[in-house]
């Protein structure tokens, strides 16, 4: 484990873009506690992070644009086939009515964000609108998820501070309870001392 976190911290700019490029909510929060820690600044996380997800989107809007134009690229064709070309239609209407909108809120579901991007292309989205949309979601994206990776950080330290408090003022309860105790039995030893 301690191996596996000393790669990840030596190779985080690296492990942040693969991590980050279709999915990464994981790494992406391991990187927000890396810049907590201070291996990172959030705004370098946060350049890396949107940089990839806006070329992994862009990558699968273009298969999707491709397999639209006949092209057939054999990665296209597998992604169509996995997604369903029933869906893609269904989605069309969809697309037609939330266009830009759709294309901000698929980044934020996990699982179908390669999806999202490649029914924009294959429903021929104008790239331009679908660049502009998908740069803020993924800058959102980046956002929300690596902020909470630095929250978490946060918390982490808090709750631990929390658990040393706790621990203290146990101490200090039993000790006080001990002291009181060892205080009344001396006192009832004196008064029967006192009384014999």
């Amino acid at each position: 484990m301690e191996t596996f976190l000393q790669y990840f911290v030596e190779y985080r700019l690296l492990v942040i873009f693969f991590g980050t490029f279709i999915e990464g909510e994981v790494v992406l929060i391991a990187g927000g506690f890396l810049v907590y820690e201070g291996h990172l600044s959030f705004p370098v996380l946060l350049s890396v992070a949107t940089a990839a997800a806006v070329v992994g989107d862009n990558l699968f809007f273009w298969l999707g644009r491709s397999h639209r134009a006949g092209a057939k690229h054999p990665w296209a064709a597998r992604l169509v086939n996995f997604v369903g070309e029933h869906r893609l239609f269904k989605g069309e209407q969809f697309l037609r009515r939330h266009g830009g909108k759709s294309v901000f809120f698929v980044r934020f579901l996990y699982g179908l964000r390669f999806a999202g991007a490649m029914t924009a292309g294959y429903l021929g989205m104008g790239f331009g609108r679908f660049f502009a949309f998908n740069l803020i979601g993924c800058v959102s994206w980046a956002l929300l998820i690596g902020g909470s990776g630095y929250l978490f950080g946060r918390s982490l330290e808090a709750i631990s501070k929390g658990i040393r408090l706790a621990e203290i003022a146990s101490l200090l309860v039993v000790g006080g309870l001990v002291g009181i105790y060892l205080v009344d039995r001396w006192r009832r030893k004196k008064a029967i001392g006192e009384s014999c």
